[in-house]
């Protein structure tokens, strides 16, 4: 693999870097693995904290939020906490993005070497180079949620970098850094875990099983519905504020 000398990088404008936040959904046991992000100017990312802590409150001071917690007593706080996506000047410019695969034809033994963890890597890429064409003029820095893993995040961004100089990027080394982030002590990771964890909540059909929750039921029609998304059955546009992609692996 060919990598661009780091000696070759230029320090970026500050209003060029875009923070990227990643986080997974339904990895094992079931049908579908969604995989979501955020992407937000990272001079905006303090002030976007600030308006995420502050529509916690008074039910949900402290503590980690994510799809799982979703309850009947929580999903108001959990309403204000999306629709600041949707409504908040500091997520203006932010864009949800989120790609779906269907297990069943993944293929580790022949396509992975056996590992699924380089298989959920590439569904890292896929979305990361998403991003990366639809931000043509953007610099990033990638925040996948911690995991346990023998994958470096420095190998991904190398590869990432190397797939955008093969696809003649103009940019040199688009992607600066990628590191991993504790969702617990990160306000951007816990949203991307309620979003996609709507959306995985529906593809998924959760909401079919005996006993489902009619609060999280309540929460994903609240967030598709602020996102105008209709059918999870069907891709959204490939740019906007709330995207669906479900890649067809080859």
């Amino acid at each position: 693999m060919v990598i661009i000398a780091s000696a070759h990088r230029e320090s970026p404008e500050p209003d060029s870097i875009s923070d990227i936040y990643i986080d997974e959904s339904s990895q094992t046991k079931n049908r579908f693995l969604l995989i979501g992000g955020i992407i937000i100017k990272a001079n905006l990312v303090s002030s976007a904290n600030e308006r995420l802590a502050a529509a916690r409150v008074p039910e949900l001071p402290h503590g980690e939020m994510k799809w799982g917690k979703v309850s009947g007593a929580k999903l108001s706080a959990y309403k204000r906490y999306v629709d600041c996506f949707f409504d908040a000047e500091e997520f203006k410019g932010a864009h949800f993005h989120s790609l779906i695969v269907d297990t069943r034809l993944l293929d580790h033994a022949r396509f992975n070497s056996g590992s699924k963890e380089i298989g959920f890597n590439k569904e890292i890429y896929q979305l990361a180079r998403k991003m990366a064409i639809i931000y043509p003029a953007g610099i990033f820095h990638l925040y996948p949620d911690y995991r346990d893993t023998n994958q470096h995040p420095d190998d991904l961004r190398n590869i990432l970098n190397y797939g955008r100089h093969k696809e003649r990027d103009g940019r040199k080394w688009p992607f600066r850094r990628c590191q991993f982030r504790d969702s617990s002590k990160t306000p951007l990771l816990q949203l991307v875990d309620i979003l996609l964890g709507a959306v995985a909540y529906g593809k998924n059909e959760h909401h079919k099983q005996p006993g489902a929750s009619q609060h999280k039921l309540e929460l994903g029609r609240h967030i598709m519905r602020r996102a105008g998304v209709r059918d999870l059955s069907k891709d959204t546009s490939k740019t906007g504020k709330f995207t669906i992609w479900h890649r067809l692996l080859r």
